[in-house]
């Protein structure tokens, strides 16, 4: 007796998800004694990637790229973190070190050292943490370092009277409405579904009132006509047409997902994000995408986003807190510039202790240590660190209709991280329609990223030696 094919993406997307790949776990993380679930996606023997989550921090945000990734050849873990999906809660204080401890478990388990790390959003946090304090997880650790592409990322608020801070629209929500959101927010949502029933009946009875006075209007200007009054025909009848205020308002079916984007949006980047996934157009193939995913009662968005709404949340909160600065310690502007710093200083470190300093540079790091920095340049960076052979290569994505990430604070991080130039050099991908969450479905985003991997294969080695 022949047993039943195992689903793919294309035949039964429900089941599919429900493989093994998908729901991985690690019983005890050696490091914090907490289990951690995860996925092992993609390609089984491609391109090993490190995918750190934006604050949605589900491992379901990463599945719909499954089959996009086994496309590009790569092969992609995504790791729940602390207070989602199976992996323990931590407390808020420790998210950010807990988190990185159990990646590097979750990475030993599966016998992977990455050359290749993937942020998007608040992902940041953990990506910065990860590559000071523990380079030995990826595969030359720091010399070279990996690579590492940030799609969207978050960019940590700087205080209201500093002169470069720019405004963030969500700022106004109360912190114990975001610390409880994978409690509210369900109720939210069945709110809403309420709601738009009696939107969608109120409709109903104003269309059938509209039709009724319309058949008594025809009747009576019937009449009117065959009496002959003279202005009968002079005489415009009101519009009905798709002038009036009804016929304006644009009603769509599934009023829920709308809510739960209006939803997500509140909480900076949440419930969804990242789980749509358009497919590149297929060679040859006369402008006809590729099909990934068979049918659903919805969407692939919806599937996804129901398994993830069935796990526990709890963490997604923490880190909207985090992204807010309303820990017990700082995560705002002033931790994202001491990340950066202790990252070139790590990174130096690493390299100057296998490669001897000649005379020259022990006089230029002297200089340095002294307080005798170079000058800024025309730009505004200020060149004041000595360049390394194997510098990190961040590649950087940026929506300009990003409205989480506004373009000056695009802008801050590009010339934050143009100051360590020749220790980290950043490359920028500027994508003028995309904004804070598609670019991880376009493939002017995740699509040119694949690519980059791939291209890069598993190495490395910065791109001009290659």
């Amino acid at each position: 007796m022949s047993s039943s094919p195992e689903p793919t993406a294309l035949t039964d997307p429900a089941s599919y998800l429900c493989l093994f790949k998908f729901n991985r776990r690690l019983p005890r993380c050696p490091r914090t004694n907490l289990p951690v679930t995860f996925s092992d996606i993609g390609d089984s023997t491609g391109i090993p990637l490190l995918y750190l989550l934006p604050s949605g921090c589900s491992r379901w945000i990463g599945a719909s790229l499954d089959p996009l990734a086994a496309k590009f050849g790569v092969r992609m873990i995504v790791i729940d973190r602390p207070g989602c999906g199976g992996t323990g809660q931590v407390p808020l204080e420790e998210r950010i070190e807990r988190s990185c401890e159990m990646a590097v478990s979750v990475l030993e388990s599966l016998m992977i050292k990455p050359a290749h790390i993937l942020v998007s959003s608040a992902g940041i946090y953990y990506a910065l943490h990860l590559l000071i304090h523990h380079p030995s997880a990826f595969k030359t650790s720091l010399n070279p370092p990996p690579r590492l592409y940030l799609i969207a990322p978050w960019v940590p608020l700087l205080p209201i009277d500093h002169p470069e801070s720019w405004p963030f629209k969500w700022d106004w929500i109360p912190t114990p409405f975001i610390a409880t959101q994978h409690i509210t927010t369900p109720h939210l949502l069945k709110a809403a579904e309420q709601a738009q029933k009696a939107y969608d009946r109120g409709l109903k009875a104003i269309g059938a009132s509209r039709s009724f006075v319309m058949k008594m209007y025809k009747s009576f200007t019937e009449v009117s006509s065959s009496a002959s009054y003279p202005s009968a025909e002079a005489t415009a009848a009101p519009s009905m047409s798709s002038s009036t205020p009804y016929e304006q308002t644009n009603i769509k079916p599934g009023m829920k997902g709308d809510v739960q984007q209006s939803l997500n949006n509140i909480m900076g980047v949440g419930m969804g994000e990242g789980t749509e996934v358009q497919v590149p157009q297929s060679e040859g193939g006369g402008g006809k995408k590729e099909r990934y995913w068979g049918p659903t009662p919805c969407c692939v968005t919806c599937l996804v986003s129901g398994y993830m709404q069935a796990e526990n949340g709890q963490g997604i909160g923490q880190d909207h807190l985090l992204c807010l600065n309303r820990g017990p310690r700082d995560t705002g502007g002033e931790w994202l510039q001491t990340a950066l710093s202790d990252l070139a200083a790590t990174i130096q470190f690493a390299q100057e202790a296998l490669v001897p300093e000649t005379a020259a540079e022990k006089l230029a790091r002297n200089s340095l240590q002294t307080g005798q920095a170079n000058e800024a340049d025309e730009t505004g960076t200020t060149g004041h660190v000595n360049a390394v052979e194997y510098p990190l290569e961040i590649h950087v994505w940026w929506g300009w209709m990003d409205d989480m990430v506004v373009r000056k604070g695009q802008l801050y991080f590009n010339q934050l991280v143009g100051e360590y130039s020749g220790v980290i050099d950043l490359l920028v991908h500027d994508v003028p329609d995309g904004d804070h969450s598609d670019l991880m479905s376009r493939p002017e985003g995740i699509h040119q990223c694949f690519e980059l991997i791939r291209s890069q294969n598993d190495t490395t080695m910065p791109s001009r030696q290659l």
